[in-house]
């Protein structure tokens, strides 16, 4: 009777410290203003802006300026520690904008693995040599996902710009 009770406390501790492990990076592909803990997605190879429809929210997203290939999006965590990793583990770029064809790009400024609180950085990434972004209605945005240490991660938008 002790033991039922024990492991199903310990169950429940399990999922509620599994429910506050959550990052998101911004401007996120389909929330407005600043993120909230209930905006984090657990991207996977099957899914990679996790769950959001690309094609009815690229064109409302707000976009990240490029500077030549690179791009600086900003990530917040909602907890410490790994599970709230702020370090990118994956950055996929599709240059079509419509989520069917990643390719790998480069984390050249990174986040914490297991920071200590909650908080934010800066991220940089950059899109692989020679990209033409041609998503969204003006053909100039790129699709961009992203995964933490933590599994959490969501899809941004740079815009090239033709300056």
């Amino acid at each position: 009777m002790f033991s039922k009770s024990f492991f199903a406390s310990l169950f429940v501790v399990a999922l509620s410290t599994q429910a506050y492990a959550h990052a998101v990076i911004s401007p996120a592909l389909g929330v407005k203003g600043a993120p909230v803990r209930n905006d984090a997605k657990k991207p996977n190879a099957n899914d990679e802006c996790g769950g959001v429809n690309i094609a009815q929210t690229l064109a409302t997203t707000t976009p990240i300026v490029a500077n030549g290939n690179s791009f600086t999006a900003t990530i917040t965590n909602f907890n410490g520690g790994k599970d709230g990793s702020r370090e990118i583990k994956s950055l996929q770029v599709d240059a079509s904008g419509t989520g069917k064809s990643f390719v790998k790009g480069t984390v050249t400024t990174n986040g914490d693995a297991a920071p200590a609180a909650t908080g934010t950085q800066n991220i940089v990434g950059s899109l692989p040599a020679g990209t033409q972004c041609t998503g969204g209605p003006n053909h100039n945005l790129c699709l961009v996902s992203m995964t933490t240490g933590g599994g959490f991660g969501n899809c941004v938008a740079p815009l090239l710009s033709t300056f």
